[in-house]
């Protein structure tokens, strides 16, 4: 049986008031019982005393014994306890009850007592319940001559004690319940916030993401709680609906090439059906849609693997003046074919703690977009420099331009300004999203300054590493 929280948290309370009672019941039963017990000791030792020297000088003269029993008696009836005297022998000389006069009595008290000590020990008996036997020596000079015997009852302390024990009883279970009914309520109360969220992670799991709870008032936990669930909510909501663009557009970008290359075959499903020229030139556009689809895939794989996971970084103390030149290498011969001059610029050589590969991959895709939206005869500048410190990579270039209203989703998945997606300029819509990842995983950012018909500029911050 599942027990719910309001109960679960009902018992702990419970059991935790019953230990707590329980230990304070016993630490303070005790301490009552020792209070009780030394402050009889101390009284009888008193009482004991006063007739240990009372009894002395009579204690010797047995022809003093009607005497001896006078003051045992008188001092009985004082204390309301019984007093024996007795001799070196441990002979009973007088007894306020007159039982044992004339018996010998070997009591460890009594024992010790002759000895010298001051003893007093409690004892159950059978018949008569709880009593306190104590013993004191009886001096004559510094010689021990005989010992005072007293027998208090003490029932009517151990029942006083065991009222204080029924009342703490009593008390400890009332405030167990009224703690356990009250527990009760506030385990309903708290774990009403818990419901909700439980309620609103089945509705997210059958996959209504956008739900949301209504936030409690106040700022505790519960609150918090809630907020961070919404926030959760929103962000499992932003990323499906990325997920369903993504599968939409990639499906999208996939129809094109797949549907060329069926039209080509179809085109000509035999060799012997074309002519060496035509078939040549199939082969060809076969080669450019096979590339295509080669380079959207890796797109792909590239981003599903980068997508927040930092992992992905090889950080090393890296020389950026070597990054820059092996992009300018590397974009060359896509510039020279259109008659675009590339030129780095940039203050000497530095080393910055970065993933050289990834951040060459970043440069090369920017560099490549600068060439190929720039006229022939236009220069692309690729530049770095290290300010407040954070090292800024710059590429730019003069163009066509990004119109105002573009610029904030050229950053998306399969996004393109140009939306003609001429092979000449067209690309997947993937390599903008790809160098907005990895400056992120750096811990940077992205910025474009961009006039229609002006200068483009894709400015990259990137923050020192440790």
């Amino acid at each position: 049986m599942r027990l719910k929280l309001g109960l679960k948290l009902g018992f702990t309370y419970l059991v935790l008031i019953v230990l707590s009672v329980a230990a304070f019941g016993y630490f303070t039963m005790d301490f009552f019982q020792r209070s009780f017990l030394d402050e009889k000791k101390a009284a009888l030792f008193t009482h004991a005393n006063i007739l240990a020297n009372s009894s002395a000088p009579y204690l010797r003269d047995r022809e003093q014994r009607p005497y001896l029993n006078y003051l045992a008696r008188n001092q009985a009836e004082r204390v309301g306890c019984r007093f024996l005297i007795l001799d070196r022998t441990g002979l009973v000389m007088a007894d306020s009850a007159g039982d044992f006069r004339g018996r010998a009595l070997g009591h460890p008290e009594i024992l010790s007592a002759l000895e010298g000590k001051n003893t007093a020990a409690p004892y159950r008996e059978a018949e008569y319940g709880w009593v306190l036997y104590l013993a004191v020596p009886v001096y004559s000079g510094k010689q021990v001559i005989g010992a005072v015997f007293v027998s208090a009852d003490l029932n009517p302390m151990v029942a006083r004690l065991d009222e204080i024990r029924a009342r703490l009883l009593w008390f400890s279970a009332a405030s167990g319940a009224v703690v356990f009914v009250i527990s009760l309520f506030m385990g309903t109360f708290l774990t009403r916030p818990v419901k909700r969220l439980i309620v609103a992670a089945g509705r997210i799991g059958s996959g209504d993401y956008g739900y949301r709870i209504k936030t409690p008032p106040g700022n505790d936990e519960f609150g918090e709680l809630t907020r961070v669930f919404n926030d959760m909510s929103t962000k499992i909501q932003a990323e499906d609906n990325i997920r369903k663009r993504f599968v939409a557009d990639a499906s999208h970008e996939l129809k094109s090439p797949v549907a060329a290359i069926t039209a080509l075959l179809d085109s000509c499903p035999r060799k012997e059906a074309c002519s060496p020229e035509e078939y040549h030139e199939m082969v060809k556009d076969l080669r450019f849609e096979a590339g295509r689809l080669k380079n959207l895939v890796e797109d792909l794989l590239v981003l599903s693997r980068l997508e927040g996971n930092r992992r992905q970084l090889k950080i090393e103390n890296t020389s950026v003046g070597e990054i820059a030149e092996a992009v300018r290498k590397a974009a060359a011969p896509t510039a020279r074919s259109k008659g675009v001059e590339i030129k780095t610029v940039h203050p000497g050589d530095i080393y910055w703690q970065l993933d050289g590969e990834k951040i060459f991959r970043v440069l090369v895709n920017l560099v490549d977009n600068a060439v190929k939206y720039s006229p022939a005869g236009e220069k692309v500048t690729l530049g770095f420099r290290v300010q407040d410190e954070r090292l800024h990579f710059y590429v730019s270039n003069r163009g066509a331009g990004i119109p105002s209203e573009e610029i904030p989703h050229i950053f998306e998945r399969f996004y393109r300004v140009d939306k003609a997606r001429s092979r000449g300029t067209g690309g997947w819509g993937l390599g903008l999203a790809i160098v907005k990842e990895i400056v992120e995983l750096h811990g940077g950012g992205v910025v474009v300054d961009s006039e229609p018909g002006g200068e483009t500029i894709f400015t990259i911050g990137l923050p020192k590493l440790t």
